[in-house]
């Protein structure tokens, strides 16, 4: 919507008259030469804009990748610890592996010498038995011998003796035999005990050592599962790392590319701005050279046709945009302002158009302005014929593209066309109404 261009000229051409042909051909040079300049400026602008959209584009995308890099950074990290973690659980792991299998030989050890001992004493006792027994047999073959031969058997002995004293020392050679033979009978009694004592004790001690073993078996096999469960998690864990790294290094070398990228942007920012203002000094400078020729022939009010063709190139592309003819929009301006730009109504409606501001912040929106600014807008004479072209459109829409009853609502308002069902009776609005249609006939005439 910047036609900046032409704006200039025209809105000095509305109060110039007809001059020589040699100011024509000098003024239309000036505004050619400036048409040209700020159609390459509007080009620029357009690359300005798009290059600038490219930057806060490269911004974002560098944002996202400097996250990326530090969630790779912090994997990396993580990944770390967890490898320097799981390292030192395996050798912990290791060494109690190391611990419970020495425990376990030097059970085992103490298992197998348990079992050498409980065999020996298991021999042992047997042969204590069979002593026992043999012994025992012995002493009851005596008893019966006494039982069965009763006093007999003392007079055999005490019969046999040569003497007296041979008989004592018979006597007391039998008293030591039986009392021996007692005495031998509860030692065995006693070894049998101790040997059983400690056969038992010997087979417990054996349970214990065996469970033990078992035990530690178990713990052994545990240690070994958490082992082999650590060493996967090792692993994984440096499988994760090479990926982050990886994606690190990716990441890196986008954000390199983004980084590059960014300067070579503002450089062509940088560029294009220094083009621009270049360009805006010239313009300038156009602007300033049409200006004073227009004031060295500025002699009054403009003959309606040179009206007509200055405002011709404004109104051109905007009635095209609106779908209003050309024609229509310079009788409106005729009969609104007779073509300047700058006047005031008492009532407050502004410029070429004679909008009023209520009025144009209604419609701001439809034309790409702002409300909070369309006051100041109305000022420019583009965006006036503009707000004011989309109010025709806007009005021959609702009335069928009648054209009458579109430029008396212009004039008095829709409401008053909609409660009079046509023209309202006013004799302003419709003095207004025969005055543009008029000029509108003589214009399409051109």
């Amino acid at each position: 919507m910047k036609r900046r261009a032409l704006i200039a000229s025209i809105s000095g051409l509305v109060f110039m008259a007809a001059g020589p042909v040699a100011y024509g051909a000098s003024l239309q040079q000036l505004q050619n030469q400036e048409a040209q300049a700020q159609r390459q400026l509007a080009a620029e602008e357009q690359q300005y804009n798009q290059t600038q959209k490219a930057i806060a584009t490269t911004e974002s995308e560098m944002s996202q990748l400097n996250n990326a890099l530090a969630q790779a950074k912090q994997r990396i990290g993580s990944t770390s610890v967890q490898i320097a973690q799981t390292d030192h659980n395996i050798a912990v792991t290791q060494n109690l592996l190391n611990s419970t299998q020495a425990q376990l030989t030097d059970t085992e050890k103490q298992l197998a010498a348990t079992t050498a001992d409980y065999n020996h004493t298991t021999l042992l006792l047997a042969q204590t038995k069979r002593s026992l027994v043999h012994e025992t047999n012995l002493l009851s073959g005596q008893l019966q011998l006494i039982e069965e031969r009763g006093s007999v058997g003392y007079l055999d002995v005490i019969l046999g003796a040569h003497s007296f004293s041979d008989f004592i020392s018979r006597a007391q050679l039998l008293g030591q035999l039986a009392g021996q033979a007692a005495h031998e009978v509860n030692v065995i009694k006693r070894e049998k005990a101790a040997y059983t004592l400690a056969q038992a004790n010997l087979k417990r001690e054996k349970l214990f050592l065996s469970q033990a073993a078992a035990s530690i078996a178990q713990h052994k096999a545990l240690l070994v599962n958490e082992q082999t469960l650590l060493a996967r998690e090792r692993e994984h864990a440096v499988v994760l790392k090479a990926q982050a790294q990886q994606e690190a290094s990716q990441v890196s070398s986008g954000l390199a590319q983004r980084q590059q990228l960014y300067s070579q942007l503002q450089a062509q920012r940088a560029q294009l701005a220094s083009g621009m203002a270049g360009l805006q000094s010239r313009i300038a400078g156009l602007v300033a050279q049409i200006q004073a020729l227009l004031s060295q022939f500025n002699a009054g009010g403009m003959s309606r046709r040179a009206l007509y063709n200055a405002m011709y190139p404004l109104v051109k592309p905007i009635g095209d945009q609106w779908g209003v003819p050309p024609a229509l929009i310079i009788a409106v301006i005729t009969q609104e302002s007779g073509g300047n730009a700058h006047v005031v109504s008492v009532a407050g409606a502004v410029g070429l158009m004679q909008i009023e501001p209520y009025t144009a912040q209604d419609i701001a929106h439809a034309v790409g302005l702002s409300a909070s600014t369309v006051d100041q807008e109305l000022y420019n004479p583009e965006d006036n014929v503009e707000l004011g072209t989309y109010y025709l459109h806007y009005l021959l829409g609702m009335f069928q593209g009648n054209t009458a009853l579109a430029v008396a609502a212009y004039n008095a308002g829709p409401g008053a066309v909609q409660q009079y069902g046509g023209i309202p009776p006013y004799p302003q609005t419709q003095q207004y109404v025969r005055n543009v249609m008029a000029l509108y006939a003589l214009y399409s005439s051109y």
